[in-house]
């Protein structure tokens, strides 16, 4: 019997970008697909989404086979953003929220079924270099403000019972302003409060939701996965190093998850990493990276496995020759 033929495949590199990135997984496709969302380099936003199906799942046209990355869709025109997180909301139900950085100004916006992608009102404040959002269990969304230059960064919680409108009020104490520390707040699937990563160069301290702290080594750029096994603090330094960290009293345990190094693809410097728990498969960690100007997709299973990694690539069912744009604008 002759095998149905392949379905032809459009693949392309993702659309230029710069500053941070975000990425979660959402609770969209038959598992949780995972959203990225990108700075462009000139204007507004791209968002792609990784398609995670099992394997042999039928592909409707125009759409990444399971296992590969969508077109990328710009939204958020009319501004040049430097730093963006995304993530995957309770509220709504189920809408995405965004939190990006143009300057030190923050700007909010949020992603529903029936409108995409709408402006809402952003947290009054300043952002530090790297803007932190996460969502605890009880629906409220956290992010690390300071509220005026000069004034050191503290959390900021807002609570969800007017969401899609939100009031933000201080929930924590200031982070010391000396030394200089990036904030990234990390909340665990069942909590009621975030973790507190503040870190530098020089070194990091990681601050557990009950105020228990332990040190790490310093990182220009880090990221959190909180996943079924606890929190996983990835930290880059910027040229060559990648580390998983296991944070918190029962890291320095007899039998304890060691840091692991982590290898990393390409050349060049690190100048953006995210990182996202992946549901469906646990002790499974998906990072994103930009190394050298290539964005990378790392696929972490923990201590005994080797990392896979690739160059994040859209592949789109659909025939090659077909004119229309794989990115969106």
């Amino acid at each position: 019997m002759a095998l149905a033929p392949s379905p032809p495949f459009t693949d392309a590199a993702p659309p230029p970008s710069r500053g941070g990135l975000g990425l979660a997984q959402g609770r969209y496709g038959a598992r949780g697909n995972l959203e990225l969302v990108l700075c462009d380099e000139r204007d507004g936003l791209w968002v792609l989404w990784h398609n995670t199906d099992p394997e042999g799942a039928a592909t409707p046209e125009g759409a990444p086979p399971p296992g590969e990355w969508s077109g990328a869709l710009r939204f958020a025109a009319g501004r040049r953003y430097d730093d963006v997180r995304v993530l995957q909301s309770r509220n709504g139900p189920d809408h995405l929220e965004v939190l990006a950085r143009s300057g030190t100004d923050p700007h909010r916006l949020r992603w529903s079924p029936e409108a995409a992608f709408t402006p809402e009102n952003p947290p009054p404040g300043r952002l530090g270099p790297h803007p932190t959002l996460t969502e605890t269990a009880d629906g409220a969304l956290w992010t690390a403000l300071a509220p005026a230059d000069g004034e050191p960064v503290r959390p900021h919680r807002a609570d969800p019972a007017g969401y899609p409108r939100l009031t933000w009020s201080p929930a924590g104490p200031p982070v010391p302003p000396q030394p200089p520390r990036t904030v990234l707040l990390a909340a665990g699937p069942d909590a009621d409060r975030p973790a507190t990563l503040a870190y530098s160069a020089e070194g990091a301290r990681w601050t557990d939701p009950q105020g228990r702290s332990t040190e790490l080594p310093g990182a220009a750029h880090a990221a959190c996965a909180w996943g079924a096994h606890g929190p996983l603090v990835l930290l880059a330094d910027g040229d060559a190093g990648l580390l998983a960290v296991r944070p918190g009293p029962l890291a320095a345990r007899a039998g304890a998850e060691p840091p692991r190094p982590l290898p990393l693809p390409g050349t060049g410097t690190v100048t953006a990493l995210a990182a996202t728990p992946v549901r469906h498969d646990p002790g499974r960690t998906d990072l994103v990276l930009r190394r050298g100007g290539a964005l990378w997709h790392l696929t972490d299973r923990g201590p005994g496995t080797e990392p896979v990694h690739r160059l994040l690539t859209s592949r789109l069912n659909r025939d090659p020759a077909d004119p229309a744009p794989v990115h969106r604008r």
